[in-house]
């Protein structure tokens, strides 16, 4: 008997998924406070509209995080921290700030006064409009934290 030859069909072959880069230093800790929103239903209601990007420059880092927003999303990209990658990204977005570390985490959270900190130089700020948006953000962030804390408390007291 002989045997059967399989059929060629056509077959396509799988799109390789590109890899995503793993956000590292500055970038990393930006994602790490700012992922939260994109599972909540109250960001996506109330700013869904929202659709621009900001270049996130922090001094102490050799990585700047490009923070783009739309669709009721937050998607954290990564450059290196040097001239010829900060220049053209600037052009690309729509505002952004500049300071180290420390002052970006307590400008967030409100804990550093804008004006003080842009006079003392410790803050750059271009784009205001935008980034005033974007510091309402962490407003939301606080109260998600403020209900899930005061959820799992109602939780230990059943």
């Amino acid at each position: 008997m002989a045997e059967e030859q399989p059929v060629k069909e056509n077959i396509v072959p799988e799109k390789k998924k590109k890899k995503k880069k793993k956000l590292l230093g500055f970038p990393s800790v930006m994602w790490a406070q700012l992922s939260g929103l994109n599972e909540s239903e109250y960001f996506a209601e109330n700013y869904g509209e929202d659709d621009y990007s900001l270049l996130l420059r922090a001094t102490d880092d050799n990585r700047c995080a490009i923070v783009k927003v739309k669709g009721g999303k937050i998607q954290v990209e990564q450059i290196k921290n040097k001239p010829e990658f900060v220049k053209p990204a600037k052009k690309e977005t729509n505002g952004g700030i500049t300071a180290d570390t420390e002052t970006f985490l307590k400008f967030g959270m409100g804990t550093v006064k804008p004006i003080p900190a842009i006079l003392s130089g410790q803050l750059k700020i271009r784009g205001v409009f935008k980034v005033l948006r974007f510091k309402k953000y962490f407003g939301i962030l606080r109260k998600m934290k403020l209900e899930k804390k005061a959820a799992l408390e109602a939780q230990k007291q059943l």
